[in-house]
C-alpha cells in the first residue's frame, strides 16, 4: 500500500486547500507522486483531476493495480460503470487477491443493476477479508436491491458487529426498517448515523421521511431543515419537505418547495406531479394539469400523473379528456382500481351509464368487496329503472 501523505503537500490558503506535489524524495515525473495527487484530488470530489492524475501514473507504470483501482473508483464515482468495471478487471488481472477491487466492482455492478455478479464479487472480497464492513455493507444494499431483505439485513447487523461506529450500516439498515414499516428502529438507526456524522444530509432527510409517514409533520419538517442548511442544493429534501407542508395545508410554502426542487433537479417527474396535487388541492386546475402533463413527458410510464391529470379534468366537466388519461391509466396498469372507478364516473356524468357499469363491474372483479363500487352500480341500476 502507497503512503498517500509521504510525498503530498496539503497548504491550507484563506480556506482553499491547494495541492502540490513535493519534490522531497520524489520526482514530479515519478508514477507515485501522480497517484497521490490523484487520490489527494479524488477525496476532494474532483474525479476529472483525479483520472487524469491516474492516467499519467498508469503510463509511467502501467503494472500497478492500484492505481487501476482507484481509477475505476473515480470512474464509478462519475457514473461511468463500464469504464470502472474495466478497471477493476484490469486491477484483478494484475492481482487476483486484490480484496478492494473485487469490492469497487462490487458497487459497479450493483448499480448497473447486475446483482448476481454484484454479489459474486462481495463474496470474494470477504473471502479475502472477512473483516472488510464495506463489503458486508455493499453486499447488504445489494440485498437490498434483490428484496431479500433478511440478507441485507444480516450483513448490515454483520457490518455493525465489526465496527459498531459504522455510520453507513447505520444508515442503510435504517433504511430496511422504514420499508419494513418499523419506523421507531428506523429513526433510533437514523439518529446513530448522525450522531456519528452531525453532517449526514440523507440521514436527516430518511428520519424526516419517518416522521412524515408517521404523520409528524414538524419534526418531519425540522429534519428537512437540517438537510437543507447542509446541503442547499439538496433536491429531494426540498421536494419531501413540500410534502409535508402540503399535509399540514400550508400549500404555498409547498408549491415554494417543489419549485424549488425543481430548480435544482429539472428531470424529476415526481416533483412536478407533487407540485400539481398542490394546485389540484388549489382550485389551481390548469396549472396542476401543466405539471402532470410535465411529469408525463418527463416519465411517459406515470400512471398516476395520468390519473390525477384524468381527475382534474373530470373536475373541470371535460370527461373526454379525463377519460383518455383514465384509459391510459389502465393500459399502464390494469389493476388500476381508482382509474377504473374514476372512469366508471366520467361515464356516469356524461350520460353513458352502460359503460359505467363495465368499470365499476371491472373493479369487484380486482377487488369483490369494494363498497364503493357496489354502492355506485346500486345507484345508477336504481336510476336506469326509474
Amino acid at each position: 500500500m502507497k503512503n498517500s501523505f509521504s510525498k503530498l503537500l496539503l497548504c491550507l490558503c484563506k480556506g482553499t486547500i491547494i495541492l502540490a506535489i513535493t519534490l522531497t524524495g520524489c520526482s514530479p515525473n515519478s508514477a507515485e507522486a501522480y497517484f497521490n495527487r490523484g487520490k489527494a484530488y479524488y477525496d476532494k470530489g474532483d474525479y476529472d483531476k483525479a483520472i487524469s492524475d491516474y492516467n499519467e501514473s498508469i503510463r509511467l507504470n502501467p503494472n500497478d493495480a492500484e492505481t487501476y483501482n482507484n481509477r475505476g473508483a473515480a470512474y464509478r464515482s462519475k457514473g461511468d460503470y463500464d469504464r470502472a468495471i474495466s478497471d477493476c478487471n484490469e486491477a484483478l488481472r494484475l492481482n487476483p487477491n486484490f480484496a478492494e477491487a473485487y469490492g469497487n466492482r462490487c458497487i459497479a455492478y450493483g448499480i448497473k443493476g447486475d446483482y448476481d455478479r454484484a454479489i459474486s464479487d462481495c463474496n470474494e472480497a470477504l473471502r479475502l477479508n472477512p473483516n472488510d464492513t464495506n463489503s458486508y455493507n455493499n453486499r447488504g444494499i445489494v440485498y437490498s436491491y434483490k428484496g431479500d431483505y433478511d440478507k441485507a439485513m444480516s450483513d448490515y447487523n454483520e457490518a455493525l458487529r465489526l465496527n459498531p461506529n459504522y455510520g453507513k450500516a447505520y444508515y442503510n439498515r435504517g433504511k430496511e426498517y422504514y420499508d419494513k414499516g418499523d419506523y421507531d428502529r428506523a429513526i433510533s438507526d437514523f439518529t446513530e448515523a448522525m450522531r456519528l456524522d452531525p453532517n449526514d444530509t440523507n440521514a436527516y432527510n430518511s428520519r424526516g421521511a419517518v416522521y412524515y409517514r408517521k404523520g409528524d409533520y414538524d419534526r418531519a419538517i425540522a429534519d428537512y431543515n437540517e438537510a437543507i442548511r447542509l446541503n442547499q442544493n439538496f433536491a429531494q429534501a426540498y421536494n419531501n419537505r413540500g410534502a409535508a407542508y402540503r399535509s399540514k395545508g400550508d400549500h404555498d410554502r409547498a408549491i415554494s418547495d417543489f419549485t424549488e426542487a425543481m430548480r435544482l433537479d429539472p428531470n424529476d417527474a415526481d416533483v412536478y406531479s407533487n407540485r400539481g396535487n398542490v394546485y389540484s388541492n388549489k382550485g389551481d386546475y390548469d396549472r396542476a394539469i401543466a405539471d402532470y402533463a410535465e411529469a408525463i413527458r418527463l416519465n411517459p410510464n406515470y400512471a398516476e400523473a395520468y390519473n390525477n391529470k384524468g381527475t382534474v379534468y373530470g373536475r373541470k366537466g371535460d370527461y373526454d379528456r379525463a377519460i383518455s388519461d383514465f384509459t391510459e391509466v389502465i393500459r399502464l396498469n390494469p389493476n388500476h382500481v381508482e382509474a377504473y372507478y374514476n372512469m366508471g364516473l366520467a361515464y356516469y356524468k356524461k350520460g353513458d351509464y352502460n359503460k359505467a357499469i363495465a368499470n365499476f363491474e371491472s373493479i369487484l372483479r380486482i377487488d369483490p368487496n369494494n363498497s364503493s363500487a357496489k354502492k355506485s352500480l346500486e345507484i345508477i341500476r336504481e336510476e336506469m329503472e326509474e
